[in-house]
């Protein structure tokens, strides 16, 4: 699970077709032929204090007007594989602007661009890594038509566990699709990067004291939707069990053949007929 470095994936432009330059001219080219004439991507640069300023692509309709849902898809960390990037969810975020729906996907960049190091500083840079998540969002507010009150996260891996915190941080985001969260931070950390002597390991996991998604998913109630893998060498039973105790109410769904990626049609398909449920959208 170490990182490699980020590249935007190539395979992302050829589902969205085109996308913008960093001037942020904007394409009308969706994964979806049906909506080519109506969904507009657009590559952003969001401002975030104190960092270097995250890319995103910003896709929606193209019309104007009011009442739209917003979605903010915080992709997954696997080295070697191409849509390890803000291109993970492209495809259904180009879908979902058919819908009435705005997504933010930002670039995430910890760990994907650096490794942790086993203190203080890991809290630091994971805390870093969410001020930019939390821009991504208010960027999402921001733009034109978005309903504050119709909004959810979408992550995976690592995205989810940031998706998680970004819900802490955001009283009025009450919407979650969290696939193949870890619990804790250091749990990851510790067993792909640091390999802690065992009298080391309790002292660290305090390091992220009041940030371990499991201990913050349960203020969604039933506004979590946790889809895991049933062959997942990352995430297991035990995981998957800690998070039932914390989020009583939450729906989840167990993919009994599916390995990490989740990446088959069917979760894809559950995820957003949830979505469309919670966020009211058109047929």
């Amino acid at each position: 699970m170490r990182r490699l470095p980020v590249l935007v994936s190539v395979a992302a432009l050829l589902v969205a077709g085109a996308v913008a330059g960093a001037g942020g001219a904007h394409a009308e080219a969706p994964a979806d032929p049906d909506h080519a004439a109506a969904t507009v991507v657009r590559d952003i640069e969001i401002p975030v204090a104190g960092q270097p300023a995250v890319r995103a692509w910003l896709v929606r309709p193209q019309r104007s007007g009011g009442g739209l849902a917003g979605v903010l898809d915080l992709h997954w960390f696997e080295p070697g594989r191409a849509n390890q990037d803000r291109s993970e969810f492209l495809a259904e975020a180009t879908a979902l602007a058919g819908r009435g729906v705005v997504s933010v996907l930002p670039q995430l960049t910890f760990p994907w661009a650096g490794d942790p190091v086993g203190d203080a500083r890991d809290r630091a840079a994971v805390t870093a890594q969410l001020d930019a998540v939390q821009a991504a969002y208010r960027r999402l507010l921001a733009e034109p038509g978005v309903d504050r009150k119709r909004t959810a996260v979408v992550g995976h891996d690592y995205g989810a566990m940031y998706a998680v915190d970004l819900t802490a941080r955001e009283p009025g985001l009450r919407t979650a699709v969290l696939l193949a969260p870890d619990a804790t931070w250091a749990n990851w950390f510790d067993l792909y990067w640091l390999q802690l002597p065992e009298g080391e390991r309790a002292a660290y996991r305090t390091v992220f004291a009041g940030l371990d998604p499991v201990d913050l998913v349960g203020r969604l109630g039933a506004g979590a939707y946790l889809q895991f893998a049933g062959a997942d060498r990352f995430v297991g039973a035990e995981t998957r069990a800690a998070f039932a105790a914390a989020a009583p109410q939450a729906k989840v769904s167990l993919y009994p053949g599916e390995e990490h990626d989740l990446n088959a049609a069917r979760t894809r398909d559950d995820r957003l007929a949830w979505l469309a449920g919670r966020l009211g959208l058109a047929a």
